[in-house]
């Protein structure tokens, strides 16, 4: 817990009213109603709080329901053999983080061996064609040579061309790159394959051994991209109409205060024949990496404006024993405990309907920690 130097806590008439002794060592507060604590930079910093000064905001009016996380499926890559092949090396393993280009897994592959092998020996050929074509395109000019042999050159050379783009083409289906590929011709070991990941992401899936065989086609890992996540909620039939692709969303996981923010992305066109409802898919900005596939959440979707109220985050209300409280900013470094009176929550914001004023500094992040301080002063701080 961090301790704060400087900090003197006044005792309220709350504290009286339960009979709250002061903290060993202390004498008993003045009891004036509120508290004061007073911080430091640097322990402001420490402790991680964050103000914000309230404003009149449009309350949303929310549709709520359950919904289930699933991973994005357009973040999801499937890391692939192209070619018959035996895994050679490993690279990364189950839960990596990897970053885009990232080698993964190498294979050794006799298919690919030959393919590199026909690569390098078409190659030859066709640098061969090339400067026999220069060589008697000049002799032409000069009527050395005759236009029929130039041009029995020049189809042989459109032949080699050719033959090149097939041999290329078949490294590019095998999986090689660009890069890949021009550093064959400097190479001395072929056949092998390096998959490389095709964006920044973890390592979900990893079912392989060293020395396995691989078929063309086989799945060897999957990456994804969790910073952003589907939440996948049923709507019943009822209040589909209000809902609409882009309203903003933001979903609660199971036992938590946590509130993560998104936006409706589909909405599915055919109902269940059982539950009446029709799934709606949430694209939710996964703070943290904190939501996985799997976890059950508590999603709400904003579908219009209500009146204005002075909204503030959830976690910016402690509760105080039978209290609901806030602190307050009223000077750099000083922060004020205030009892409110709260409204309805809604998506990770609730209405402060007496207690505060517009433009008040309000304690957005680390209210927990001053709650501490007050409990440890004399306050008695329940269910936080």
């Amino acid at each position: 817990m961090l301790v704060f130097i400087s900090s003197t806590v006044n005792a309220a008439e709350h504290g009286r009213d339960h009979g709250v002794q002061a903290s060993e060592g202390q004498s008993h507060g003045d009891h004036e109603e509120g508290g004061l604590i007073k911080l430091s930079q640097a322990q402001i910093k420490q402790a991680g709080i964050v103000t914000e000064a309230l404003q009149m905001q449009a309350e949303m009016k929310t549709v709520t329901a359950p919904g289930t996380v699933a991973f994005n499926a357009y973040a999801l890559a499937d890391i692939t053999t192209l070619v018959d092949a035996v895994v050679y090396g490993r690279h990364v393993r189950l839960g990596d983080q990897v970053k885009k280009g990232q080698k993964l897994v190498t294979l050794n592959s006799t298919a690919l061996a030959q393919a590199e092998a026909n690569y390098i020996k078409t190659h030859a050929e066709h640098t061969r064609s090339k400067q026999e074509l220069a060589r008697l395109k000049k002799l032409a000019q000069q009527k050395i040579v005759s236009q029929a042999r130039l041009q029995q050159v020049k189809s042989t050379y459109q032949a080699m061309h050719a033959n090149l783009a097939a041999a290329r083409a078949t490294l590019y289906s095998y999986g090689l790159s660009k890069a890949d590929i021009t550093s064959l011709l400097k190479q001395e070991v072929y056949g092998l394959l390096t998959l490389r990941a095709p964006h920044a992401g973890t390592v979900v899936a990893d079912d392989f051994r060293i020395g396995q065989h691989l078929s063309a086609g086989t799945r060897l890992m999957q990456i994804v991209d969790e910073s952003q996540v589907w939440v996948e909620v049923k709507i019943p039939e009822t209040q589909l109409s209000q809902i609409h692709v882009g309203q903003t969303a933001s979903v609660n996981p199971k036992g938590t205060k946590e509130h993560y923010q998104g936006a409706v992305i589909n909405i599915h066109h055919q109902l269940d024949a059982i539950t009446r409802t029709a799934g709606v898919r949430l694209n939710i900005h996964n703070i943290r990496d904190q939501l996985h596939p799997g976890m059950f959440v508590s999603a709400e979707i904003g579908t219009s404006s209500g009146q204005p109220s002075l909204l503030v985050s959830e976690h910016a209300v402690q509760r105080q024993g039978s209290e609901l409280i806030v602190f307050v900013e009223e000077e750099a470094g000083h922060f004020e405990r205030r009892e409110v009176e709260t409204g309805k929550a809604s998506m990770g914001m609730v209405s402060i309907l007496k207690g505060v004023k517009p433009g008040e500094s309000v304690v957005v992040k680390g209210a927990f920690v001053l709650a501490s301080e007050l409990a440890k002063a004399g306050f008695e701080v329940h269910n936080h």
